[in-house]
C-alpha cells in the first residue's frame, strides 16, 4: 500500500507538456491505484477472515455455544465486519452465526452465488451486494482448515454504509464534480462518495468500464457529456470516477494538489486501521487461548492443558527419570445432586470441588477439570508416599460439608493415580492406568494408586 500510494504520488507530479493527454493518462492511472487500494482493501478483509478462522478452536456443532461465543468476539473487534458472522458446513448448511440467522442474508440469497462460485475455485468469495430489509450487505467467505482439509466455512459480513471502505471515498475530491464509485459485479454501488447511493444500482455506463480494463471513456447521457475513468478492483468489482467533461478539464494543479492530499489521507486511514486492527486481534487471540487452557466454570485448567503438561512431565522423564503421577478425581453420585438440587447448584458444587482439590495438593502440581465431573491432577517430582498422601487429602478435603439452599451436602470423589516410577510408557498408558485406579478406588472406596513400570520399586 506504501508502494501504491508513492506510485500515485509520483504519477500526480509527473505531468507532461500536453494538458490533456497527460490529465487523461493521469486519471487513469490515479484510477488504477484507487482500484488497487480498493483491492488491498478487499484482501485485507480478507486477511482477517482467514486468520480468524484459523485463530479460534471452532467446534463446528450446529449451534454450538463456543463457536458463537468467538463469533461474537470476531465481530466485535473487527473494524471491517462489524455486521455479522456465521459458520456454514461444506454443503451450506448453517452451522452457527451472530448475531442470529434472521439478521443475515439468507441462504439462496442470489448475491450469495459469486461467493460460492469462488470458493470453487479455490479462492476467497465475495459476495455482490444484498439486502436484508434496508441494509445492504457484502460477505467475505474462506474456509477453516484443519490439517490442511477444509472442514466448513467462515462468512463474515460488512455493512456497506458504514464499513471503511465507504468512509475512504466520502472523504476522496478527485476533481469539481467527480463523483467516486465502486460497484460489485451486477452494478450495485458498495461505496461512494455520496452515503445515499450505496446499495443502489449505479444506472447506464458505456460497456468498457466492466471489461475488467483500465481506462477512460467519454460518454453522453441525457443531454450531459461525462467522463467515467475505471479499473478492476478485483473479484469482478469495478472502481470507478464519474464526472461532467467541462469540470474534468478544469484546472490540472488543483486537480493534483487535491488528489495527492485524497490519497494521503486515504493512505494513512488504511494504516491506522492496520495498527487497530492488529491490537485488537492480538487482544481477542489472548482471550480465545485463555478460554480453551482455562474453565470458565472452576477456575482451573481444562483438557487441553492437562495435555501439554502431561507430555512436558513425560519429556522430562525420558530425559532425566524424574517421577511423576497423574491422579484421577471422579464426584460420587454426581447426578443425584444435579436431580435434587438443580443444574445451577450442581455447577456450584463443581466449582467448590475444585478449589478443595487445589487447596488439598501442592502449590506446583496442575489440577484440571477433564470434563463433567472429573477432574484430573499432575504431579511433578512425586514420590509413592506423596501421591498416596494427596489423594487421602483431597478425599478429606473434599468430603467437608457443603450448604446448597439450606440443606447440607456431604460431597465424595473416588482417587486413582498412576505413578511412573519405571519404564517406557505413552501417556494413553499412563491415563488408563490412573483411569483403571480410579474405577477400583470406586469399588473399594477411598483411593487406590498403581506404581507403573516394568521395575518399578516404591
Amino acid at each position: 500500500m506504501l508502494v501504491l500510494g508513492a506510485v500515485a504520488v509520483l504519477t500526480q507530479l509527473d505531468s507532461g507538456s500536453t494538458v490533456n493527454r497527460v490529465h487523461r493518462a493521469e486519471r487513469v492511472e490515479q484510477q488504477r491505484t484507487l482500484a488497487g487500494l480498493t483491492d488491498q482493501y478487499l484482501s485485507f478483509t480478507f486477511l482477517s477472515t482467514r486468520n480468524a478462522a484459523a485463530a479460534a478452536p471452532w467446534r463446528l456443532t450446529p449451534g454450538d455455544r463456543s463457536d458463537k461465543a468467538a463469533l461474537r468476539a470476531l465481530v466485535k473487534s473487527s473494524p471491517l465486519t462489524s455486521y455479522g458472522a456465521a459458520l456454514v458446513s461444506l454443503t451450506g448448511a448453517p452451522l452457527t452465526s451472530y448475531p442470529s440467522s434472521s439478521a443475515l442474508p439468507a441462504a439462496n440469497d442470489p448475491g450469495l452465488a459469486p461467493l460460492r462460485g469462488d470458493l470453487l475455485a479455490g479462492q476467497p468469495g465475495l459476495s455482490d451486494v444484498m439486502k436484508v430489509g434496508n441494509t445492504p450487505l457484502v460477505g467475505f467467505a474462506v474456509p477453516v482448515m484443519r490439517s490442511d482439509h477444509p472442514l466448513a466455512i467462515l462468512v463474515t459480513f460488512a455493512d456497506v454504509r458504514t464499513w471503511p471502505l465507504q468512509g475512504y471515498d466520502a472523504k476522496l475530491h478527485i476533481g469539481p464534480s467527480a463523483r467516486s464509485l465502486v460497484v460489485d459485479r451486477t452494478g450495485t454501488i458498495a461505496a461512494a462518495g455520496s452515503g445515499l447511493d450505496v446499495g443502489a444500482r449505479v444506472g447506464t455506463l458505456p460497456a468498457a468500464v466492466r471489461s475488467g480494463q483500465t481506462g477512460l471513456v467519454r460518454y453522453t447521457t441525457g443531454a450531459r457529456d461525462m467522463v467515467a475513468s475505471y479499473g478492476p478492483a478485483g473479484h469482478g468489482w469495478t472502481a470507478i470516477t464519474i464526472q461532467p467533461a467541462s469540470a474534468f478539464s478544469g484546472d490540472l494543479d488543483r486537480s493534483h494538489r487535491l488528489a495527492i492530499l485524497a490519497l494521503a489521507l486515504l493512505l494513512s486511514l488504511v494504516m491506522m486501521l492496520l495498527l487497530v486492527f492488529h491490537h485488537k486481534r492480538q487482544r481477542v487471540l489472548a482471550r480465545l487461548a485463555e478460554q480453551r487452557l482455562y474453565d470458565p466454570l472452576t477456575g482451573v485448567g481444562q483438557r487441553a492443558l492437562f495435555e501439554i503438561r502431561l507430555h512436558e512431565a513425560l519429556a522430562r522423564w525420558q530425559r532425566h527419570q524424574q517421577r511423576f503421577a497423574v491422579l484421577y478425581c471422579d464426584v460420587d453420585s454426581f447426578k443425584g445432586i444435579n436431580d435434587e438440587f438443580g443444574h445451577h447448584a450442581g455447577d456450584q458444587t463443581l466449582a467448590a470441588i475444585a478449589q478443595r482439590i487445589q487447596d488439598a495438593v501442592r502449590s506446583t502440581d496442575l489440577v484440571v477439570r477433564l470434563g463433567g465431573d472429573e477432574f484430573a491432577v499432575i504431579m511433578d517430582s512425586a514420590t509413592a508416599a506423596e501421591v498416596e498422601q494427596s489423594a487421602q487429602r483431597i478425599r478429606g478435603t473434599v468430603a467437608r460439608p457443603i450448604t446448597l439452599s439450606g440443606k447440607v451436602l456431604s460431597p465424595s470423589v473416588s482417587v486413582g493415580g498412576a505413578l511412573l516410577a519405571d519404564g517406557a510408557v505413552t501417556a494413553d498408558e499412563l491415563l488408563h492406568e490412573a483411569d483403571m485406579a480410579m474405577y477400583q478406588a470406586k469399588r473399594d472406596g477411598g483411593c487406590h494408586v498403581n506404581v507403573v513400570g516394568q521395575n518399578a520399586q516404591v
